[in-house]
């Protein structure tokens, strides 16, 4: 027994040592900014440790003030075997007018304890002003542009850069558009719409990032100052009672006053704001003249060059591809082909080009294809070719050359162009040997040199086929051809072919003048499918289905007529642009609604909903 009442003591002493002790909670509470625009917010962040649930947050109340939940999170630390665990609460502050305001102990219950913060207190300054300490609070802590210093360069290099924009992860953004460069002397390419996404923390801030790869090209020498800047929209919460279309809150449902739903009614207030990034210089030098060879065309960057041809025996007036790649790293838009010597046994024509990416502008391989001519017969070389460009790391000239590449050319077989007589003697002509009558020119002897019987008019006449004596048929008639039925059909098929042709042409010149109309034209096709796939809902009687199908048309054909993307289509976007009270605005709120599970209308309901959107998206201009 007493070993046993042992074992039941370490028992529980192991028991104990192994469940934590409940510690008190503690609050920490902090404001983003001490002083901001009365046109902005802050976040004011509650940080409880010590809980794992949250039982309530009693928010006092301060005149001028608004408080607008922004979302909770948890978090557990396990540290040594030790584990705590703490939850974040997220609010943003907002003031009517400005002033110095302070906020009152906030009480806090969690986990049974209770605990109140301390008091906050802070100032807010006039629409677009500054703090007491003289920094200026905008939108660079919201959203802001990095990229590294670009150094210096050269005119016309290719240097890669990559812009970040940030994005404070504690506000509700929205990207109005692409990262621009602003300032002179310096060139960007389009940017691709789809950046590469992440998160990084900056001075304990916790940042959505975008990023653009592409590069930037110094047009002139000098110091040019730039900077980037992109637009986009900070969603400030504004409550909103969504309607229905049934009259009332959406479908009489008080689930639907919860502020959860604000996000998915609207409930949200659009205010420009803009992404920079700071001043730079992109500084520009000169290239050196020193050591410049006469061929260098501006290519600038690291290349190699190779030549080569398709066949390597050609006979004489026959062509041969030439073709030059060169490859590696630079401005490829600066390079030309390299410059074939002038000889008289080669002919050459204009070559062509091509550019393969390597997925960039800047990385690749550049192309040439010249046809070339051999205009005499033997063993030949095609010359070496030699391409120059600057090396920015090595900051020198660079030329490659390519060696020689022997071609065998043989005579040709060919029969001479017209009006040309061949260099070698006709069998004729060997059969008269050095009677033969010739012009100094080569060309033949005319009636006028003095007559050789063998070479004369009398050979001539000898020579010459013999005269038919008997009659070949004959026609009736003589037709013009123009009277012939076939001459005529074809005649009329290409009058037609002309006709269809030029009505296309005026049609597509029609369309260039007023491409609104073939938008239009292109909408309204778009609109009828949609519409069909409602009516097909309708008439199957799922209201849900309907919905849904309702508002995918209604995204749709906005996104369309406003060159919006359908899903940037919201209930705050069509009360903007078509008023509260306006049919659209409150089938699209019906709709979201049906998503989280309100009752859907009636059959009844179903068609009076979908006459009116017809008529409504049909008579929208």
């Amino acid at each position: 027994m007493k070993h046993q009442g042992t074992f039941f003591a370490l028992l529980f002493a192991l028991l104990l040592a192994g469940h934590p002790a409940r510690a008190d909670i503690t609050l920490e509470a902090a404001l983003g900014h001490l002083s901001f625009p009365v046109d902005q917010g802050t976040l004011l962040t509650i940080t409880i440790n010590g809980a794992s649930r949250l039982s309530a947050i009693e928010l006092p109340q301060v005149e001028g003030i608004a408080f607008h939940s922004r979302g909770q999170s948890s978090r557990v630390n396990i540290v040594n075997g030790s584990m705590s665990s703490s939850l974040v609460q997220t609010y943003v502050v907002q003031a009517e007018r400005p002033g110095t305001y302070t906020i009152p102990p906030i009480k806090v219950s969690a986990g049974g304890e209770s605990a109140t913060t301390r008091p906050l207190s802070f100032e807010v300054t006039a629409a677009g002003g500054s703090s007491a300490n003289g920094t200026a609070q905008g939108d660079s802590e919201v959203a802001f542009i990095r990229l590294a210093p670009p150094g210096q360069h050269y005119p016309g290099e290719v240097v890669p850069v990559r812009i970040k924009a940030y994005f404070h992860k504690n506000y509700r953004t929205d990207i109005n558009s692409l990262p621009t460069l602003k300032g002179e002397g310096v060139a960007m390419p389009p940017l691709r719409e789809k950046p590469q996404q992440g998160e990084e923390r900056i001075n304990g801030i916790d940042y959505h990032v975008l990023s653009w790869d592409t590069t930037l090209t110094g047009l002139k020498v000098g110091d040019q100052h730039i900077f980037f800047s992109m637009e986009a929209s900070l969603m400030l919460p504004q409550r909103r009672r969504p309607l229905s279309p049934f009259g009332g809150s959406l479908f009489n449902d008080p689930a639907f006053d919860d502020p959860f739903f604000d996000n998915f009614f609207g409930g949200a207030q659009r205010k420009p704001i803009e992404a920079r990034s700071p001043q730079m210089v992109f500084s520009v030098i000169p290239l050196p003249e020193e050591g410049r060879p006469a061929q260098f065309s501006g290519a600038i960057g690291d290349f190699t060059l190779a030549v080569s041809t398709d066949r390597m025996q050609l006979e004489v007036g026959e062509p041969l591809k030439l073709t030059m790649e060169i490859s590696g790293k630079g401005n490829f838009q600066r390079i030309e082909a390299p410059v074939f010597p002038d000889s008289p046994r080669w002919k050459t024509y204009p070559p062509t080009s091509s550019f393969s990416s390597q997925g960039n502008d800047y990385t690749g391989s550049k192309t040439f294809e010249m046809a070339v001519v051999a205009r005499e017969a033997g063993v030949a070389e095609l010359p070496g070719l030699s391409f120059s460009f600057f090396d920015p790391n090595k900051k020198e000239y660079v030329t490659v050359h390519s060696p020689p590449l022997a071609v065998q050319v043989k005579g040709s077989t060919a029969a001479p162009p017209p009006g040309e007589v061949p260099s070698t003697p006709s069998p004729s002509a060997a059969t008269t040997g050095s009677e033969a009558s010739t012009s100094p020119t080569g060309t033949a002897a005319t009636p006028s040199s003095p007559a050789n019987p063998a070479t004369g008019p009398a050979a001539a006449v000898a020579q010459a086929p013999p005269i038919r004596l008997e009659l070949g048929p004959l026609s009736p008639s003589l037709k013009p051809i123009f009277r012939h039925g076939w001459f005529l059909a074809t005649a009329g098929a290409a009058a037609a072919a002309l006709l269809f042709a030029a009505l296309v042409e005026l049609r597509r010149r029609h369309l260039l003048r007023h491409p609104h109309q073939a938008a239009r034209r292109q909408r309204d096709q778009h609109l009828a499918i949609d519409l069909d796939v409602c009516r097909d809902k309708c008439r199957q009687g799922d209201g849900t289905a309907f919905l849904a199908a309702a508002r995918t048309t209604v995204q749709n054909h906005l996104g369309r007529a406003w060159d919006l993307p359908p899903q940037a289509i919201t209930g705050a976007t069509l009360e903007e642009r078509l008023g509260r009270g306006t049919a659209l605005p409150q089938l699209f709120a019906a709709a979201d609604a049906a998503l989280y599970g309100a009752a859907p209308p009636t059959q009844g309901e179903m068609e009076r909903l979908f006459a009116s959107l017809k008529t409504a998206l049909e008579e929208l201009p």
